[in-house]
């Protein structure tokens, strides 16, 4: 976008060559190690003797289809910076909506368990990446092929410029493993599926905050490339409300309604149905400041200040959670573990708006 907002259209297809190889060669040294470690990445998040099996049988087809995650996550921001916004977005409500039915009919009346919640993921996944590939095949789009200049260099700033974005999703990894384990220290089983459920939550509203960054990203870079300060910081200026918005309705949303919330995902015992509604009130809080941290992430890496970007993923993602998961539970035993992720985005966001 940048490049394209200089009027250098070669070089931004440059760029998008460069990483698509980027993308393909890191892809699939990934995809090895997963098929290949399986087990041993299980254990390492808190999978005991029960839960294994369980693990096992869901994790071996999100494995299986691991590229196609990834081409969905990797084309999507391409043909949505290409102009094509409407088509990201229906091909995502597609797979959306096909994980739903699949869900409905493979894990219930199918009675195939979690291998049937797989399968109905890997399906709408799969058909995302092959509707977004064909698109971009057909030549609805403007990307084309073009050989990077230097490679080395390309890569570099790829990989500077995005730290920011992908450290997050590295350092939430490290935090659920964390999180798992002291789960199973201070508290339980019982705990430990509460968690498991605000994982789904908070991917569902985590989704929303990133999208309103990406929303702002090609706007905001292609205006930097051609130095129309005043657009990309009017800009900023939605983007932080639109943000600040959605982190409040979000938060209200789970405070509110934390009992029927859990009812929507999961068979309710009366040892989630007393500690559940806590957990969600505190672990919740977290969103409003986490979606100013997202845009705010977002739109440095649209003006390309990489290192104040990387700081906040830092903070928030894995220098003050990995901390206070520590620390808080010695003094507020298992309420600890709830209040740290809060705590982290809090602060985080007090960096991130100063």
């Amino acid at each position: 976008s940048k490049a394209r907002g200089e009027g250098n259209r070669e070089k931004g297809n440059a760029y998008y060559t460069a990483s698509l190889l980027y993308v393909g060669i890191v892809t699939l040294v990934l995809w090895i190690l997963g098929v290949v470690f399986q087990v041993p990445i299980y254990r390492l998040f808190g999978a005991d003797d029960v839960l294994l099996p369980y693990a096992l049988d869901y994790g071996k087809w999100i494995f299986g289809a691991f590229p196609s995650f990834v081409l969905v996550s990797y084309l999507g921001c391409f043909i949505r910076t290409d102009g094509a916004p409407k088509f990201v977005m229906t091909v995502t409500l597609i797979g959306g909506v096909m994980n739903i039915i699949g869900d409905i009919v493979l894990v219930f009346p199918l009675g195939m368990g979690m291998a049937g919640a797989a399968i109905a993921t890997v399906t709408g996944s799969v058909v995302q990446s092959i509707l977004l590939i064909s698109y971009i095949l057909l030549g609805k789009t403007s990307l084309k092929l073009s050989k990077p200049f230097k490679w080395f260099t390309a890569v570099k700033k790829i990989s500077v410029i995005g730290f920011g974005a992908g450290l997050p999703q590295v350092a939430m990894t490290v935090v659920t493993f964390i999180i798992n384990n002291q789960i199973m220290k201070y508290s339980g089983s019982a705990a430990l599926a509460v968690y498991g459920l605000l994982c789904t939550i908070a991917a569902l509203f985590l989704s929303i905050f990133e999208g309103i960054g990406q929303a702002a990203q090609p706007i905001v870079s292609a205006n930097f490339g051609a130095k129309q300060k005043e657009r990309y910081h009017i800009i900023a200026k939605i983007g932080m409300r639109t943000a600040v918005v959605f982190g409040v309705i979000s938060f209200a949303v789970c405070a509110l309604f934390p009992s029927e919330i859990i009812k929507l995902f999961m068979k309710v015992t009366p040892e989630v149905a007393e500690i559940a509604p806590h957990i969600i009130r505190v672990y919740t809080i977290s969103f409003f400041p986490m979606a100013i941290n997202m845009f705010v992430t977002a739109y440095l890496q649209s003006v390309t200040k990489a290192t104040p970007a990387t700081i906040i993923s830092l903070l928030r993602g894995l220098v003050l959670s990995s901390v206070l998961l520590y620390v808080l539970p010695l003094f507020m035993e298992s309420d600890g573990i709830w209040w740290a992720v809060t705590i982290a985005e809090a602060l985080a966001a007090t960096f991130a708006v100063a």
